[in-house]
């Protein structure tokens, strides 16, 4: 019978990125221990016996350690190496590590700040109200770490985390890059969100956000849903707790582009003049 899978991270406590893959470990239910690289330092009988016991069994129901996952900092020189070379155990670096987790994944990288929702970041929030289940790794108090793993085929990681880990382009499936097509416009009462594949298409109408400091990294969010294929409809839903006893589709600047009667939110039908357009919209988005 083969043994449990059963790893040991070879890294300083201190190590970058470490707190994030010990989240992921936790998600994907792998046992695991650490050790500092610099027990190595201590007398080799004394690192010997503590090695053996690690393999024999320290953790009853896991089993010995099969894989040892090093940090950069560890050289090839470095004792826990040389003793996984003698027992025959499975090595890799966390570079070749990460890249086996997220080689069937869809990165999206996600740049810090950012902004929260319901406990998420606003990102997956939106995507995992939408139907896309991304999974995510953030960090949240007190060096915590939060991953939560889903069925979709997106991973958000923040960049941050990922520099020093992995090469930019070096982990996940080949995939075209998202394409930035969406922008938007901040007016008094609210902010209008356009797609511009070829000229300026009105998506959607949201009040402005509850937090100034936040409304441009949430605008920099909703475009990029956008530009995934997150329907309006969805976006909506997805941030329909922000506001309370707020329409978040206000209706009151809703004008059409012909001389004729339009509806305008809270009135019976005023007839709006052609002239006085000021930007066109899509009468049967959102």
């Amino acid at each position: 019978m083969w043994p449990r899978r059963k790893i040991q991270l070879v890294a300083s406590s201190a190590a970058v990125g470490i707190d994030g893959v010990r989240a992921i470990l936790k998600e994907f239910q792998l046992e695991f221990s650490e050790v500092e690289p610099a027990m190595g330092d201590l007398p080799q009988e004394s690192s010997e016996q503590w090695f053996d016991q690690s393999r024999d069994c320290t953790f009853e129901e896991a089993g010995p350690v099969t894989e040892l996952v090093f940090w950069p900092e560890v050289t090839e020189d470095d004792f826990w190496r040389k003793r996984a070379v003698e027992q025959g155990i499975n090595q890799q670096s966390i570079q070749s590590f990460l890249h086996s987790i997220f080689e069937d994944e869809l990165i999206l990288r996600v740049s810090e700040p950012t902004v929260f929702i319901e406990g998420r970041p606003l990102l997956g929030h939106i995507l995992t109200i939408a139907g896309f289940e991304p999974s995510f790794l953030w960090p949240i108090v007190d060096g915590e770490w939060q991953c939560e793993r889903r069925q979709g085929i997106h991973w958000l990681l923040p960049d941050f985390w990922l520099e020093g880990l992995a090469e930019m382009g070096s982990l996940g499936r080949d995939g075209k890059q998202v394409e930035e097509k969406s922008t938007w416009v901040v007016r008094e009462t609210g902010i209008d969100f356009y797609r511009a594949p070829e000229g300026l298409k009105f998506v959607g109408h949201l009040s402005r956000w509850p937090e100034p400091i936040e409304e441009l990294l949430a605008c920099q969010t909703i475009a990029k849903c956008i530009d995934l294929g997150v329907s309006w409809f969805d976006i909506k839903a997805a941030l329909s707790s922000l506001w309370t006893n707020i329409k978040i589709i206000s209706m009151d600047n809703l004008r059409w582009n012909i001389d004729d009667f339009g509806w305008n939110g809270g009135t019976s039908g005023e007839k709006l003049s052609a002239a006085s357009i000021d930007h066109v919209e899509d009468r049967w988005s959102g």
